[in-house]
C-alpha cells in the first residue's frame, strides 16, 4: 500500500511503470526513494526560491538532493528538475515545512528587540 504526503504521485501500481523502469534502464538511469520528511525539507527549501511547489513536484527536488548526497550526481553534471504541482494544491503539506511565524507586539520596539538589533 503506497503511503506519502505526496498523494499525486502515492500509487500502488504506476500506470506506465513497465514503461519508466524501461526507459531508466535504457539511458543508464535509476529510481530512488525519498522521505515524507525529505519532500517536506524540499518545500520549504524550493520555496527560498520564490517557488511554491506541491509535495509531489517537491519530490524530485528532494531526490535530486539524495542523489548528490550518495555521490549519484556529480558537482559538473548537468540536470534539470522539473516541478509542475502550486503548493496551492496542498497548503497542509506546505505548513509542515515552515517555522511558526513569531507574534510580537506592533511597536519599534519590540521589533527591534525580537531581530536582536
Amino acid at each position: 500500500q503506497a503511503t506519502t504526503i505526496a498523494d499525486s504521485i502515492s500509487v500502488d501500481l504506476p500506470r506506465d511503470g513497465i514503461r519508466a523502469v524501461r526507459a531508466a534502464r535504457d539511458t543508464g538511469g535509476e529510481y530512488l526513494t525519498v522521505t515524507d520528511e525529505e519532500i517536506i525539507a524540499a518545500i520549504g527549501e524550493i520555496g527560498k526560491t520564490g517557488i511554491f511547489a506541491e509535495p509531489a513536484g517537491a519530490a524530485a527536488f528532494a531526490g535530486l538532493k539524495k542523489a548528490v548526497r550518495e555521490g549519484k550526481i556529480g558537482p559538473d553534471d548537468p540536470v534539470l528538475v522539473i516541478n509542475t504541482g502550486s503548493g496551492l494544491k496542498d497548503i497542509r503539506a506546505a505548513l509542515k515545512s515552515v517555522n511558526e511565524a513569531p507574534v510580537i507586539l506592533p511597536t519599534l520596539t519590540a521589533l527591534k528587540k525580537h531581530l536582536g538589533i
